[in-house]
């Protein structure tokens, strides 16, 4: 078993350029093919531009707050207790709409 405080982990910048997040796992930490799991906090405004992941799905469940989501031409607005999957290659973007705080999965596909 691994119990984990997450706010005893010092947050980093996204690879994004928004956002700070917490990462409780990263790739090479267990044998599934999970790529990240992280609680990421966003000021409103924040956005990460549209883009994709080629190999990797992307899971979204919203803490606290708003978060505009972008998952090809289908935009969404999800608040607190809310989630969003975007499978690999499908094109995403998102956007703070107040401040708030998401836990994001990542899962290798291949």
């Amino acid at each position: 078993m691994r119990k984990i405080d997450v706010k005893a982990i010092a947050p980093v910048s996204t690879s994004h350029g928004c956002g700070m997040k917490r990462v409780l796992v990263k790739n090479g930490d267990v044998a599934s093919p999970i790529t990240q799991i992280a609680v990421t906090a966003f000021f409103e405004g924040e956005k990460a531009e549209r883009h994709s992941h080629a190999t990797m799905d992307e899971f979204f469940l919203i803490r606290s707050g708003r978060m505009s989501i972008t998952v090809g031409d289908e935009t969404e607005v999800f608040g607190a207790d809310e989630f969003v999957s975007v499978p690999a290659g499908v094109e995403h973007e998102m956007e703070a709409v107040t401040d708030c705080e998401i836990l994001t999965i990542g899962c290798a596909t291949e």
